[in-house]
């Protein structure tokens, strides 16, 4: 059986399950907002076993010892009761779910996994992802990380100006129940008159690529797919191709060099990656310059624009992992 960890609304996992249900293979679907409130789990030993089970809205259950393969998708956080009237109860409820949720998929770590959730936190860092992009032989842009305004104007004036800013971790804000997302932006000169700001939370500054193109390469277990996002063809996505312009900005299944190809694959390797997305600029002098890889990374969306059967690779993965266990 294959559990499935990720929310209600998430598109990736609708398009990978419908190949499941193609193939006729037996599968779980953990939307964790719905826990503990519509899911419920249970663990336990008794005197010549042990196992643990997973009941879901509906009445369908799974056995723990059933489970043989794992994709972390996307987790929303757990709900908690409305019952739970103050806010001791609330934080006690919320760090004893957090403490269970852990355990569970430590209990199933020895499945296999896309990707198993400590191995997606290392991978998550920016800063070990150019490091080993750096050792494997990947060109890199130069960057910097800091809290001291003074390196930060430094590494600008060595720059020329030319430098994008990008967040460490999450890419939103949320105010009044609202997410305003926080998109990679160029420096300008207002921004350098904030720089003493930056003594207050490290920021993230590296130097302007050129761009021709830009590359999104997914891998799958051995499988590379990759697409280029002509992003300088529309001025919402110059610096930043997440601000979406389908109409004006075209996607096209791109080949990489076989060089390039062989370091995707070798680092997701050094990572424990069974899936990956990587992001590349590759310049108007034909160079492949590295960006950071995303550990769970979108692809639906070049999927529909390109045709690369890349759900299907993730199905089949899946079920490969299923039959024959961690790998």
């Amino acid at each position: 059986m294959i559990l499935i960890v990720t929310n209600k609304i998430d598109p990736h996992a609708d398009a990978v399950i419908k190949y499941l249900k193609d193939r006729g293979v037996s599968f779980v679907r953990f939307n964790t907002e719905d826990f503990p409130q519509k899911i419920s789990v249970t663990w336990k030993t008794a005197a010549a076993s042990i196992d643990g089970e997973i009941f879901f809205p509906g009445g369908h259950h799974a056995l723990l010892s059933q489970i043989r393969s794992c994709w972390y998708r996307r987790p929303f956080p757990p709900s908690l009761s409305q019952n739970l009237i103050s806010q001791q109860s609330r934080e006690f409820a919320s760090n004893e779910i957090e403490s269970f949720i852990k355990w569970l998929w430590i209990y199933l770590s020895d499945r296999f996994w896309i990707n198993y959730p400590l191995v997606l936190r290392q991978a998550e860092s920016k800063i070990n992802n150019l490091k080993i992009a750096f050792d494997l032989g990947f060109l890199i842009p130069r960057t910097i990380v800091t809290n001291n305004p003074k390196e930060a104007l430094e590494f600008i004036n060595e720059s020329g100006g030319n430098v994008i800013n990008k967040v460490l971790g999450k890419g939103h804000i949320e105010y009044q129940r609202d997410y305003y997302f926080v998109y990679t932006h160029r420096v300008s000169s207002k921004d350098t008159g904030d720089l003493e700001n930056v003594k207050y939370a490290p920021t993230l500054l590296q130097e302007y690529v050129p761009k021709a193109v830009e590359i999104r390469t997914t891998v799958v277990g051995s499988e590379v797919f990759s697409c280029e996002i002509h992003s300088q063809e529309s001025g919402k996505t110059l610096d930043d191709w997440r601000h979406y312009d389908f109409d004006n900005v075209k996607h096209a299944i791109h080949r990489l060099p076989s060089s390039v190809n062989a370091l995707c694959l070798k680092m997701a390797e050094i990572f424990n990656l069974k899936f990956a997305t990587f992001d590349f600029i590759l310049t108007p002098d034909n160079r492949y310059v590295f960006l950071e890889i995303n550990p769970n990374g979108q692809w639906l969306w070049i999927e529909q624009l390109t045709g690369l059967p890349i759900s299907q690779a993730v199905a089949d993965l899946l079920v490969s992992g299923e039959q024959h266990g961690k790998i």
